[in-house]
């Protein structure tokens, strides 16, 4: 099993063990996740970063039971005694919503148009709590107030169409809380929204861990935006775990050039100076045609003869994992 490089000997809550997740395609078998290992523990955050196509949502969609009909998921994902991956539909119906929550990218998307926003949040509680729709509604309402929403009584009563993408976030979030979740998936929960609602929804998922030690998943392709709120990192590249530390350490000493280079693109200034931006050349590598070895050698500039063999997750100098054939990044 993976070392856990926040480990405090607690129990995790959520213990995934060699992750694996495929698709039958035309063309063949895609791979889009590939023996990951991570926990996460009950107040955590853990965020799982890399470019699109690096296997992040659709391990999500895994652990909450909603893979596309031609996904197929293998490993081991135990969370407060079950194995989310071997579970039946009746027994994930039941824990999603009540145990388990996700907050898709679009908010839009999930909410049903034709209902109005108490509608669909009472019907949660109704559903996974069993509560008469009057109180439901009322605990739905508090909700919204808790997650700053102004005017709660007017946007109980309000349709999806009415309301702002940052406000449509909010009542998203409000809606996985309402049965008070152990653990909250959120894939991209900032997209496309300005920076103003960015921080507003960001100081927001700090408040829920501290208020209800809600574990949470993050799920970004931004590195920038975990460093204020996540406790561990999980680098995926080509569905494959590439680093995995804790925040502090893998900011101030990443180990793989792939860490190295996300940290590099991100926006920095310097002396009231705007420094320039590295981004990684070349581009992620199709799924269906990953090069031998390591998956990141044709991109790395650090890649030597080594990097044709597929490298092995070993422990890193920061106390977490890396998957790499260098002894050490170059300063």
């Amino acid at each position: 099993m993976a070392i856990d490089p926040a480990s405090s000997g607690d129990q995790a809550l959520l213990q995934v063990s060699a992750l694996r997740v495929s698709f039958a395609t035309a063309d063949g078998e895609l791979q889009a996740v590939r023996a990951v290992d991570f926990s996460v523990r009950s107040g955590e955050i853990l965020a799982i970063v890399g470019e699109s196509g690096s296997g992040k949502t659709q391990l999500a969609m895994a652990l909450m039971g909603l893979l596309a009909e031609n996904g197929s998921a293998s490993g081991s994902a135990m969370f407060q005694g079950h194995d989310l991956l071997g579970c039946g539909q009746k027994q994930m119906n039941r824990l999603r919503g009540s145990k388990l929550a996700m907050i898709f990218q679009d908010p839009e998307s999930t909410l049903n148009p034709y209902m109005s926003i108490g509608r669909q949040m009472s019907e949660v509680l109704e559903q996974h709590r069993n509560m008469p729709h009057k109180q439901a509604w009322l605990v739905a309402e508090e909700m919204l107030h808790q997650v700053c929403i102004d005017d709660a009584h007017e946007r109980m009563r309000q349709f999806p169409y009415e309301l702002s993408g940052g406000m449509l976030q909010r009542i998203i979030i409000a809606m996985a809380l309402l049965c008070q979740p152990a653990l909250l998936i959120a894939d991209e929960p900032t997209t496309a929204l300005d920076v103003t609602v960015q921080a507003d929804i960001n100081r927001l998922m700090l408040d829920l861990r501290e208020r209800y030690q809600t574990a949470i998943i993050l799920i970004t392709h931004d590195l920038g935006m975990v460093a204020g709120l996540a406790d561990k990192v999980l680098v995926m590249y080509a569905g494959q775990t590439m680093e995995y530390a804790a925040v502090a350490d893998l900011y101030q000493r990443p180990e793989h050039p792939y860490s190295r280079g996300l940290l590099r693109a991100i926006p920095q200034s310097f002396s009231n100076k705007l420094a320039a931006l590295q981004p990684i050349p070349g581009n992620p590598p199709n799924p269906m045609q990953l090069p031998s070895g390591c998956p990141f050698r044709d991109r790395c500039e650090y890649a030597f003869a080594d990097c044709t063999a597929t490298p092995l997750l070993r422990p890193a100098r920061h106390g977490g994992l890396i998957a790499c054939h260098l002894d050490r990044l170059p300063e």
